[in-house]
């Protein structure tokens, strides 16, 4: 009896992990109907369809600017696997397309929403910092109906899901995350910033060219722990609380130091994803680079990358300064 008691709760456990659902197909975008190119090429992912204006796909298959994570939208890691989607959230006010520029992407759902049901959903965005502004009002809704390239979402203040306040981490992805009871049965998904110029929030940087934002991993569940839980295909765990890289900002001399791990490789790359220094270690867990005297560096923002003996890689932010901070 007790081996059948102890059957039948594990039939049972094995069936409510078997019933937990990712509604999202194709949630990290790894799924390819061909290798982008160019921009403007959402629809290379499976899946996933151009819901207004010019979003974009980028694949570690590409050996140009789309590839992940060497874009010339900005250098970044995906957040899992080896694909993202980017789009644009806001135009200023003297560009052509102004004002309320806008692109979305969308997919439809393996099955429509249930009206009355309760869902969860969440998705993880990084900021560009190639176009010089951020925003916030990023976000998602869901939609009975599809939308394309030429007629795109109505941009009304509304969305079931959008950020408060302005995205600014270039590195570390961050999550948006919400619930709802559906009122309908929305079929659709779409992410962008539904919302007009009036009402987003802007910060400019060195440019003023554009907002883009890099997508990744989106979810929609009924089942609020594995809503909070599920994190895409996760290849690169980030560290960075095991490291620590100092002076930052630096003049010359940045000093690296693990508290456990072993560091076996380290990188530098510009923001806009170019390799500018590369060397190998025999598992250190410090180590002193003089970098000035090494590269030509001008005033900014550059990315690390550390990889540690286990193969995890992290990456963290350094600024140069040509003075002494």
């Amino acid at each position: 009896m007790r081996f059948l008691l102890l059957f039948l709760l594990l039939a049972a456990f094995g069936l409510s992990v078997k019933g937990q659902q990712n509604l999202v197909p194709n949630p990290s975008f790894e799924d390819t109907v061909y290798c982008p190119f160019y921009t403007n090429q959402i629809d290379a992912c499976q899946q996933w369809m151009n819901f207004g204006n010019s979003p974009d796909y980028f694949n570690a298959c590409n050996s140009t600017g789309l590839n992940v994570p060497n874009c010339s939208f900005g250098f970044q890691y995906a957040h899992s696997g080896n694909a993202m989607a980017g789009v644009c959230t806001y135009l200023p006010p003297s560009a052509p397309s102004a004002p309320n520029y806008r692109e979305f992407i969308g997919v439809s759902l393996l099955q429509p929403l249930q009206i009355g049901t309760k869902y969860y959903f969440s998705f993880y965005c990084n900021f560009s910092y190639v176009f010089g502004i951020a925003t916030n009002k990023l976000g998602l809704r869901f939609s009975p109906l599809a939308f394309d390239s030429c007629c795109q979402p109505p941009i009304n203040n509304f969305a079931h899901l959008f950020a408060d306040s302005v995205l600014t981490d270039t590195v570390a992805w961050v999550r948006l995350s919400g619930s709802f009871i559906a009122d309908s049965a929305y079929q659709y998904l779409v992410i962008g910033n539904f919302h007009n110029d009036a009402n987003t929030d802007t910060l400019m940087f060195d440019q003023d060219n554009a907002a883009y934002y890099f997508i990744d991993d989106v979810c929609v569940s009924t089942d609020s722990l594995f809503n909070e839980v599920w994190t895409g295909i996760k290849s690169i765990v980030n560290q960075s609380s095991e490291v620590s890289i100092y002076p930052n900002p630096f003049h010359s001399v940045i000093n690296i130091k693990t508290k456990e791990v072993s560091l076996s490789q380290i990188k530098m790359y510009s923001i806009s994803g170019q390799l500018l220094y590369h060397n190998e270690f025999n598992d250190v867990k410090e180590t002193t680079l003089d970098l000035s005297s090494q590269l030509k560096l001008n005033e900014g923002l550059y990315i690390v990358e550390l990889t540690f003996s286990s193969g995890i890689r992290s990456y963290c932010k350094i600024i140069y300064k040509s003075t002494k901070p």
